[in-house]
């Protein structure tokens, strides 16, 4: 057997007591008893000598910086809850030529960093020779538990060896290198659950059902990694796809389990793509679009970088690019806008640029629905409608909702009501943008009641409420409700629409945002319920949600035109049948 005591100069010396050969098992820990049966290990911070196969070496600086080693089988202990692997912390020249399959002798320091039980401060390696290899544990997602998954923390394994696993999200990849995988495509709880004990247990469901597949770098990528993964109009790495069973070292980072892959993954089935189904020429189509922080500093190339928005003349025309591909290819007759800038209507506000650019690449001579004041509200952002007036005419000005929550939270709401060409029944387009889930208090109503539903529910409730008061007060013919609710499907502000006459034109399981891997929509259409029978057609385009961040106006290195990624939300579009005879 051989016998090598690497020499690891000033750093790594021989203490005493550390093991001086590989024939000798005197004074060893197996790996079983340093990962112990619980999170933590029980050996914490002593001083330990070990050995096991090397399973995989990255100790390169950009790489992790250490190696993993695995028991071989006469050193496992058969205890199903005990991890047989464990990561050395090994940084430097000296490990780089220390192969995979070799047999290792180490001494070093238990520690925990990040939740990852490892050997850190080695100061005695010794080369034993080549072992057997080491075969891989088949696991599948979803865990069974959270012990599951830390009982076999640093091993080799495969992950749903008799699954393909879907992309689920890829907010890191950029930043860390990673991207998300489940089985099956992860909900937003609320989305699909009730709010409560039903949301609870389907947010730690989820939790056991993800795996975070990384780059094996401890650095920020060069650039964007995996790239045999990516497809698409964009060639981008799109959520939804799903991948082959991938193999690697099961690692851990806090509360998070990720796999380092020792093999490539490989994409199984691409994320689809729906393409947008054609207007039937009587109906009236609506669209709603948050836009993500639409603002046009001065309107004349200056005011950057702007509140919100594009921090440059350069990234303004990137976004403004986009949106005008996105947009123009909806081919909707009613365009409800959210997050433009709150400048006015004027030659050189946000709202008004905007659609100029948008009629100089469309068929469709866009025009735009005006409130008598000069603003929407008083926030930085605010709702907007944008319409073809070769179909539509305004029968008076737009008008606002400025009392109640939307005085102290949610944006002022603008209803437009138009007479349709040919037809006398007319239609109303109420646009909103409700309170988000963000800038919490610490107590009250609307602080996060931990049921799924976030901070600002009962806001959010409150501007629901107001809106259907308002409306009927108003007597606004025929509305349709659109905008970003900031609520999920099941969350209590969308279900007081649904049970107090406003059906949502959507099912359950449609999205149009992906946060935290997480799919569901926070944007919606509802319409009165005498409309049901006009409604034609739904869909949520999938623009947007599925595509990674780094594609969009603000990373001039991955940018590309056309109306993916043109925004964090994908558009939503509804086709009414709008005609005499209806």
């Amino acid at each position: 057997m051989k016998k090598t005591l690497l020499s690891l100069s000033a750093l790594f010396f021989a203490l005493p007591g550390a093991a001086q050969n590989c024939d000798s098992d005197a004074g060893l820990t197996p790996i079983a008893q340093i990962q112990g049966s619980a999170t933590q290990s029980p050996k914490l911070g002593e001083q330990i000598t070990t050995i096991g196969v090397v399973t995989q070496n990255w100790s390169a600086k950009e790489q992790l910086g250490g190696l993993f080693l695995q028991s071989t089988q006469q050193q496992q202990d058969n205890d199903s809850n005990t991890s047989e692997g464990l990561f050395i912390k090994a940084s430097g020249k000296v490990y780089q030529d220390i192969k995979a399959g070799t047999l290792l002798k180490v001494t070093g320091t238990v520690n925990e960093t990040d939740g990852l039980t490892m050997l850190t401060n080695t100061t005695a390696v010794f080369e034993c020779g080549q072992a057997e290899a080491v075969s891989p544990v088949e696991l599948t997602l979803p865990f069974t538990s959270e012990q599951q998954a830390e009982a076999h923390e640093g091993m080799l394994v495969t992950i749903s060896a008799d699954q393909p696993l879907t992309i689920s999200g890829h907010y890191p990849l950029a930043r860390h290198g990673y991207f998300d995988v489940s089985a099956g495509r992860l909900w937003t709880p609320t989305q699909i659950a009730e709010p409560g004990a039903a949301a609870q247990a389907l947010a730690k469901s989820n939790q056991l059902n993800r795996l975070q597949i990384d780059d094996n770098s401890q650095t920020q990528p060069q650039q964007l990694p995996h790239q045999q993964l990516f497809h698409g109009p964009q060639n981008s790495l799109r959520s939804g796809a799903t991948i082959k069973p991938v193999t690697g070292i099961l690692s851990q980072f806090r509360d998070d389990y990720r796999l380092q892959p020792t093999t490539a993954p490989q994409l199984d089935q691409r994320s689809q793509i729906t393409a947008i189904v054609p207007k039937l020429s009587d109906n009236i189509r609506i669209a709603s679009f948050n836009v993500l922080n639409y603002f046009n500093g001065d309107g004349q190339g200056n005011g950057f970088p702007t509140e919100r928005g594009a921090r440059s003349p350069a990234q303004l025309q990137r976004q403004q690019d986009k949106l005008v591909a996105a947009i123009t290819a909806l081919k909707a007759d009613v365009v409800g806008l959210m997050e433009v800038e709150n400048d006015g209507f004027e030659q050189h506000s946000a709202i008004r640029e905007l659609v100029d650019a948008i009629n100089d690449a469309s068929r469709i001579d866009y025009a735009i629905a005006q409130p008598r004041s000069t603003r929407v509200g008083t926030d930085q952002i605010s709702v907007g409608i944008i319409y073809n007036p070769q179909r539509l005419t305004p029968v008076s000005h737009a008008a606002t909702l400025e009392q109640g929550p939307f005085r102290r939270g949610s944006r002022v709401p603008l209803a437009q009501t138009f007479k349709v060409e040919g037809v006398e029944q007319p239609l109303t387009v109420v646009v909103n943008h409700f309170k988000s889930k963000g800038s919490c208090p610490d107590d009250g109503i609307n602080a996060n009641q931990n049921d799924g539903q976030a901070c600002w529910n009962a806001l959010r409730v409150e501007s629901a409420q107001e809106l259907l008061s308002w409306i009927e007060q108003q007597q606004l013919p025929n509305p349709v409700l659109l905008g970003d609710f900031n609520a999920y499907y099941q969350e209590d502000p969308i279900q007081y629409f649904i049970e107090n006459g406003y059906p949502n034109v959507s099912d359950a399981k449609e999205y149009s945002y992906v946060y935290d891997s997480q799919a569901g929509s926070l944007d919606h259409i509802f319409v009165h319920q005498s409309l049901v029978p006009k409604v034609s057609h739904t869909q949520h385009v999938n623009f947007n949600a599925d595509e990674p961040v780094s594609y969009d106006y603000r990373d001039a290195d991955y940018y590309q035109p056309g109306p993916y990624r043109s925004s964090d939300h994908d558009p939503l579009l509804l086709d009414l049948s709008w005609s005499e005879d209806d």
